[in-house]
């Protein structure tokens, strides 16, 4: 698939979702810019430019983590700070309960957020991570898919929550997310 041909159909899915914020740029005049511009000028990643996919994951004492991997298909350089967002979705797409913690925790790690600068064809990475076993009272209904909201971006991109469309179990939907990081790793 081309760039541009990946392009429309990234416009044609959000346009189809309901995306008309996106019509405040031209595709022309975005990547054109954002390959002229200095590093200090580069603007901020959008769900338009992005995809997330669930990568490794990693667990003990109760908690799993899973690293996912966003990906700017777009020529043009973005930045990401801070933490994603994220929401848990059943097989039908139905919404979770869901609730991101940001920061500290026993495997996403205890790093501070910093600027990642994706260059076009480059990765960005963060982690989630949950508990599986429930507290008294708790449910842990799965998850098949997540919509994952870049740091600073409004729209956000479905993704599968786990590889190969397996599910995760976040008991009373609480999650934590590690600030996106350029490169990939567990604490």
């Amino acid at each position: 698939m081309t760039t541009k041909t990946a392009i429309r159909c990234a416009l044609l899915a959000t346009t189809i979702a309901g995306g008309a914020a996106v019509t405040t740029w031209s595709i022309g005049s975005w990547t054109a810019g954002a390959r002229a511009a200095s590093p200090a000028a580069v603007r901020p990643c959008q769900n338009i430019q992005l995809t997330v996919r669930p990568g490794q994951s990693n667990g003990a004492t109760g908690h799993i983590a899973i690293l996912y991997r966003i990906h700017n298909i777009l020529p043009g350089a973005c930045t990401l700070f801070g933490y994603p967002g994220a929401k848990l979705l059943d097989r039908n797409f139905d919404s979770l309960p869901t609730y991101v913690h940001r920061g500290l925790s026993f495997l996403a790690g205890k790093n501070a957020p910093t600027t990642v600068t994706l260059r076009g064809n480059q990765d960005g990475y963060f982690l989630l991570e949950w508990v599986h076993f429930p507290s008294p009272g708790q449910t842990c209904p799965p998850a098949t898919y997540l919509l994952i909201t870049a740091p600073n971006d409004y729209l956000p991109v479905v993704t599968y929550a786990a590889r190969g469309g397996g599910t995760i179990v976040a008991c009373g939907g609480n999650l934590t997310a590690s600030p996106v990081s350029q490169h990939p790793q567990f604490s």
